[in-house]
């Protein structure tokens, strides 16, 4: 209690000190979340004007996004592209409640959420699932001194996703103590940056939650905002035609990604990026956070095992590509690429003995928005494939997955892809079409998998179980996936090592889906989601056939906002 008195009394000291309550700005090194709205704007008004830019990385600061926008020519622009416009300037300088202290600003904007749901089939996983699920009483809380930095914090009131995601569920409101999470905050961070000129600046960020690398439908195969759990810190250079951002990921104790990624645009039409990144399951180190090494070259797998053979352990290397081209105005056309693995034809000749799959992924994708009549139609289809051994390496331990596991109810343990949520052994496409107004958008949804007996989370669960919760640090790697040829034997290891995807008996999920939203004020929004999906061979068992029907309708309601 006298740590909480102290930080009270701070607070309450801070509060009375404050010259003024009032509204204030968003700060310019204030964070804007993956999968946030104003990423799709800015695209739509990129894509009007014919080039494109470096939005396809979240989260960016709002000085960056500022950045890009003002490439923007008003003048020319549709009325639903300067409603578009107008709509980023006014979430710049949004006045959520605030208490001002000199330069320094107490900000909170409470948000209150009432979700309903239902569905037929419990063997059937939720389409309304963790990444779509609100708290019931979500309290962002933000302490900046104007532009020079922000420090944030979301504090959530909700239930904790093991019982959210359970078949039982019809609300988000948390009906017993066993049903809340306790492990907010979900989202936090840190975040500092300096203009140099107009057009050129910098920016640090420390913290928690979701990244993305690659603008994608269905989650980007090289890193995507399904991946929730991380800590990171960042550290990015930009100006409209080059970035550079270095980023450490920490997974799990002693499990950290590092990722160099350089940016190039020409014409304003062609954005290249290249991606060179390392997961290393071992404490934090300073060597691999130098831009220009070559992680391959070091061999940092003979560091932490000298006395074993030369196979990568510890170690995954990542390496990464994307391109963006937009040929016409209100077009874009789209590749990500990531691979972890890839065997030379030169290998497989001289090496008979080796057993290591292939470990690569790719997607290619179409985007469109069309302004029409004040809104916009929405147009975007894409393709996704993965080997069945993408992101999957010699032990969980240093495959690309991140998992953590809750410490209320039945303490469920969950994993997520860095990359999409289809995971490994997976073909897809997806197709998505709809209108967007000002206050209100429809859109309808087509999704097909072809999932092999690797795809999703499956070799974490089921008859793939390997028995790792992420806080294991030795897991049961005779249940593990990987070609080994002392547990598999050569013949099995070889076999494993050529599955083609999908293996084994492909699952075919087909869904439907729609998604409604309405703001009849600022201050509330209103969303349906009914959605259908039926699988063939359910589970990859031959002739089970699945289908169910679910809805869910949510209500959101911003209290401050009805007072601006």
């Amino acid at each position: 209690m006298t740590l909480f008195r102290k930080i009270f009394s701070a607070l309450l000291c801070f509060l009375l000190s404050a010259e003024a309550l009032y509204a204030a700005p968003r700060g310019k090194q204030e964070l804007v979340p993956a999968g946030s709205w104003v990423y799709d704007a800015l695209t739509a008004i990129a894509l009007e004007e014919g080039r494109a830019d470096f939005s396809d990385n979240a989260p960016l600061s709002i000085n960056e996004i500022l950045l890009y926008l003002s490439e923007a020519d008003y003048s020319s622009l549709s009325s639903s592209g300067k409603s578009l416009y107008d709509r980023i300037k006014a979430y710049a300088a949004e006045d959520p409640l605030s208490f001002e202290a000199g330069i320094f600003s107490l900000e909170a904007d409470p948000v209150v959420n009432l979700e309903g749901m239902y569905k037929s089939e419990d063997d059937i996983d939720w389409v309304y699932g963790k990444k779509d699920r609100l708290a019931l009483i979500s309290f962002p809380v933000k302490f900046q001194a104007k532009d020079l930095f922000t420090m944030y914090t979301e504090l959530d009131l909700r239930q904790n996703y093991g019982y959210a995601l359970s078949d039982a569920t019809f609300t988000n409101i948390p009906l017993e103590a066993s049903q809340f999470d306790t492990n907010f905050p979900h989202r936090a961070y840190f975040s500092t940056g300096y203009s140099f000129t107009d057009t050129a600046g910098m920016n640090f960020q420390i913290g928690l939650g979701e990244r993305s690398v690659g603008r994608s439908l269905g989650g980007s195969v090289i890193m995507s905002e399904y991946l929730t759990t991380t800590s990171f810190a960042s550290l990015s250079f930009y100006s409209p035609d080059v970035r550079y951002c270095m980023n450490v990921n920490q997974f799990n104790v002693d499990r950290y990604l590092y990722m160099h990624q350089l940016e190039v645009r020409l014409f304003k039409k062609l954005t290249f990026s290249a991606i060179e990144a390392i997961f290393v399951n071992a404490p934090l180190e300073l060597r691999f956070l130098n831009p220009w090494t070559i992680y391959h070259g070091m061999s940092p797998w003979r560091d932490y095992e000298p006395d074993k053979d030369d196979s990568e352990g510890h170690t995954c290397a990542y390496m990464c590509f994307k391109l963006q081209y937009v040929p016409v105005k209100n077009l874009r056309l789209y590749a990500n690429f990531a691979q972890d693995q890839f065997q030379t034809k030169y290998e497989m000749d001289n090496w008979p003995d080796n057993v290591t799959p292939n470990g690569i992924g790719a997607q290619l994708g179409i985007e469109s928005y069309v302004p029409f009549r004040g809104g916009r139609f929405h147009a975007w289809l894409e393709g996704y494939y993965a080997d069945p051994y993408l992101y999957i390496k010699e032990s969980p331990n240093w495959s690309l997955v991140g998992t953590f596991s809750e410490n209320m109810g039945e303490q469920a343990v969950f994993y997520e892809w860095i990359g999409s949520p289809y995971g490994p052994d997976t073909v897809a496409a997806q197709l998505s079409f709809g209108y967007e107004h000002d206050n209100w958008s429809i859109a309808a949804g087509y999704l097909f998998k072809a999932c092999g007996e690797y795809s999703g989370t499956k070799v974490f669960k089921g008859k793939n179980d390997c028995d790792w919760g992420g806080q294991d640090r030795v897991p049961d790697l005779d249940k593990w996936v990987y070609p080994d040829t002392s547990k598999d034997g050569f013949e099995e290891a070889k076999r494993k090592q050529s599955l083609v995807t999908p293996s084994g008996i492909p699952e075919y999920v087909n869904r439907i889906s729609l998604c409604a939203k309405w703001s009849p004020v600022s201050a509330v929004t209103l969303a349906v989601s009914p959605a259908c999906v039926f699988i063939f061979n359910s589970g990859n068992v031959s002739d089970n056939f699945k289908c169910g029907l679910e809805t869910a309708v949510s209500v959101t309601f911003r209290p401050v906002r009805m007072f601006q």
